[in-house]
C-alpha cells in the first residue's frame, strides 16, 4: 500500500554491523554480479531515492534521507557511493553505510562517466530505472555516449524477494515494532481518544520501539477507509479503521486493523476470511485460492478496494516487485507476505484486516495479525 511519504527521512538509519555485517552485503553483491555475468556488462549502476531504495539498501544499507543516491559497482565487487547533500553532510551520510568514502552527488552523469573511465569498453547495467525521474535516464545516456545502458531489473529484482536468515530476523523485529504501535493505537482508542490522538499514540510507540519510519492512516469518519489525518479532529470514531506501516533496519512491516466497542456482521465475516486465509497459507498455494476462500467467508459482501490484491510481498519495500504483472501468484518459502481481507457494505460500514506471514514447512508462521 502506498502511503504519504515524509519530505525528509529523519529516523535512525545508521548502519549497524551487529544487525547486518559487511559480509552479508559482500555476499549480496557477489550474487548480484553473478546474475548479470556473461551479459557483456562492465559495471552496475544502482539508483535509489527516499521513496524507492530497496535495491540500494540491499547492496549498501544506504537509504537517502534527502533526495537520491547512486551506488557504482565494478565486476570485482568494489563500490563507490554518491549521495545528495553538501560535502559537509557526507560525514553523516557515511554513517548510513559500510561503503567507505561516500561522495556528494552533484551531476550524476558526470560522476558516472568519470567512474567508468577506469572500466574496460562495454555496457553498464542499471538497476531501479523505474524509480528515476523522467529526465534522468536521458541525461545519463547523453553523458555516456560510448557506453550502452541496459536495465537489469528483471534479472536482479528477484534477489530482493527471498530473505536470508538475518533478513528474516530483522523482519520479525519490524513486526515487533508493528505490534507495539498497534497496541498503543488500541489502548488509546479504549481510553476514549480521538482518531487523531490514537494515530499519534501509535506513531510515538513505533518511534520509541526503534522505527526508522512510521506511517499511520485512520478513518476520517465512522467506519471509513483509512487515510492521512491532517486536521485537528477531536471526536472519537467507532468503528475506527487504521493502517500502520513501520520500518526497522531497512525492513518493513504493515498492518490493517479495526477498533470497535461492538462487533458487527461486516467485521465478523472479515475476521473469518482472514483467519481462513492464514490457516490455508503455505508454500505452493495459489493466491487465487486464498482469495476465493476469503470471498466465500465474506458471504456476498463486496471486496474492499484496498483488499482486491489480497497478498503482497514485503521486505525492503512495502510492495515488492513480482515476476507476474498481476502480483504474487503462488506463495514461496523464504519470503514474507502481507495478507489482506476486506469488505465494503457502505461508506460507513467497512472492514480491513491483515496479517504478516512467512510460509514454511507446509504452514505459515504468523509474524503479526490484527486478529491477535
Amino acid at each position: 500500500m502506498r502511503v504519504m511519504q515524509p519530505a525528509v527521512l529523519v529516523g535512525p538509519y545508521d548502519w549497524d554491523a551487529s544487525l547486518l555485517p559487511r559480509a552479508e552485503f559482500e555476499a549480496r553483491i557477489k550474487e548480484a554480479l553473478g546474475k548479470i555475468a556473461g551479459q557483456g556488462l562492465v559495471g552496475l549502476v544502482v539508483y535509489g531515492n527516499k521513496i524507492d531504495n530497496a535495491a540500494l539498501a540491499y547492496l549498501t544499507n544506504f537509504t537517502p534521507k534527502l533526495d537520491s543516491a547512486f551506488a557504482l559497482v565494478t565486476p570485482d565487487g568494489s563500490v563507490r557511493l554518491h549521495s545528495s547533500g553538501s560535502p559537509q553532510m557526507m560525514v553523516n551520510a557515511q554513517r548510513l553505510t559500510w561503503v567507505d568514502g561516500v561522495k556528494p552527488l552533484r551531476d550524476a552523469g558526470k560522476h558516472i562517466a568519470e567512474w567508468a573511465e577506469a572500466l574496460p569498453p562495454g555496457s553498464l547495467g542499471l538497476w531501479t530505472t523505474d524509480a528515476m525521474p523522467a529526465d534522468l535516464l536521458p541525461r545519463l545516456a547523453a553523458a555516456l555516449p560510448a557506453r550502452p545502458l541496459r536495465d537489469v531489473g528483471s534479472a536482479l529484482d528477484p534477489l530482493l524477494r527471498p530473505k536470508s536468515p538475518l533478513a528474516l530476523g530483522l523482519m520479525r523485529a519490524a513486526c515487533g515494532v508493528l505490534a507495539a504501535s498497534s497496541a498503543a493505537l488500541r489502548q488509546s482508542f479504549q481510553r476514549g481518544a480521538s482518531a487523531r490522538d490514537a494515530a499519534v499514540a501509535a506513531e510515538e510507540a513505533a518511534v520509541q520501539a526503534g522505527a526508522q519510519d512510521v506511517r499511520v492512516l485512520a478513518s476520517l469518519a465512522k467506519g471509513g477507509t483509512p487515510t492521512a489525518i491532517d486536521y485537528p479532529e477531536s471526536a472519537k470514531l467507532d468503528p475506527l479503521l487504521a493502517y500502520i506501516a513501520v520500518r526497522r533496519a531497512g525492513y518493513w512491516a504493515e498492518g490493517s486493523l479495526i477498533l470497535s466497542a461492538a462487533p458487527n456482521a461486516t467485521l465478523t465475516r472479515t475476521q473469518e476470511a482472514l483467519a481462513t486465509m492464514i490457516a490455508k497459507a503455505k508454500p505452493g498455494i495459489k493466491v487465487a485460492e486464498l482469495a476465493q476462500v476469503a470471498r466465500d467467508k465474506l458471504g456476498g459482501l463486496a471486496i474492499h478496494p484496498a483488499a482486491r490484491r489480497p497478498v503482497t510481498g514485503i521486505g525492503l519495500s512495502l510492495v515488492e516487485s513480482e515476476a507476474e504483472m498481476g502480483g504474487v501468484e503462488i506463495l514461496e518459502a523464504g519470503r514474507v507476505y502481507s495478507l489482506r481481507a476486506g469488505a465494503h457494505a457502505s461508506d460507513s460500514d467497512n472492514a480491513l484486516l491483515s496479517a504478516m506471514i512467512e510460509p514454511r514447512a507446509g504452514r505459515a508462521e504468523l509474524l503479526w495479525s490484527s486478529l491477535a
